[in-house]
């Protein structure tokens, strides 16, 4: 039960974090992470090219993982540190 908690107040804070994100930032983590496009694919969609659509990921990655860290300190660097061990 409280791990499921655990997993709804992350999923929570995620979809907190996404509505905060700049408009660009959003659609490329929507259409990598829901729809399942490659970087080239999202690149032709938005009519940017492949490296502008990757940095924009990593800043959008990097922005959700700052925000992580800072709502949810303990939890998010444990999690951080088994993503690094997988």
């Amino acid at each position: 039960p409280s791990r499921q908690l655990e997993e709804q107040d992350l999923r929570q804070l995620l979809a907190d974090a996404i509505g905060k994100m700049p408009k660009q930032e959003r659609q490329v983590l929507s259409l990598m992470f829901h729809e399942e496009l490659s970087l080239r694919e999202i690149s032709r969609v938005m009519d940017l090219h492949e490296s502008r659509i990757s940095q924009i990921k990593v800043k959008a990655l990097q922005r959700m993982r700052t925000l992580v860290e800072k709502e949810w300190p303990m939890k998010g660097a444990r999690a951080a540190s088994a993503q690094r061990t997988h």
